[in-house]
């Protein structure tokens, strides 16, 4: 297995790497999906230098099963595949693993409550913290927020229960 570059000589993946990569998380997806009894397709795809593997038409009751409690078993998939792929292939690998539009759905709704709740902290002071979530959640929550004058986010609390708050400056 090749060694890791560290952070600050890490080159951009090229095209090539990318879509071996996504060729390679599709596969592993699509093998895991099999042995949990699960008939779906894996559609890796590129897009902005990320590789994303899209599970499709899966029958209708498998689709809970796959997202899981907010996310949790399409995380883990995500995780599963990043660590085993990587190996695999010696290389650091960026996925996202997505369901039926599950994520990009996701990520709409939190944008849309974290300016709504932004708004209503700076209209009326205070401040508002947000269910735990994961890093990529936050992170979401913190981009949304930054686009609010008069307000900022920080994160709060030890994994599991990381959590952002929303407060007035």
């Amino acid at each position: 297995m090749a060694e890791e570059p560290t952070a600050g000589t890490r080159e951009p993946a090229s095209t090539e790497d990318l879509e071996e990569q996504g060729d390679a998380v599709a596969d592993f997806v699509e093998e895991l999906l099999a042995r949990m009894g699960i008939d779906a397709i894996a559609e890796p795809t590129i897009v902005g230098g990320r590789v994303y593997v899209d599970v499709l038409d899966a029958p209708e009751e498998d689709l809970a099963v796959l997202i899981g409690k907010h996310g949790q078993t399409l995380d883990a998939i995500q995780e599963l595949a990043r660590q085993i792929v990587g190996r695999q292939l010696g290389q650091r690998i960026r996925v996202i693993v997505d369901v039926q539009d599950y994520r990009k759905r996701r990520t709409q709704a939190l944008e849309e409550r974290a300016r709504r709740l932004a708004e209503d902290v700076r209209r009326e002071g205070g401040e508002r913290a947000l269910e735990p979530m994961n890093p990529l959640e936050r992170k979401i929550v913190h981009d949304a927020v930054h686009g609010v004058e008069g307000v900022e986010t920080i994160s709060r609390g030890e994994e599991p229960n990381r959590h952002v708050v929303i407060r007035r400056i």
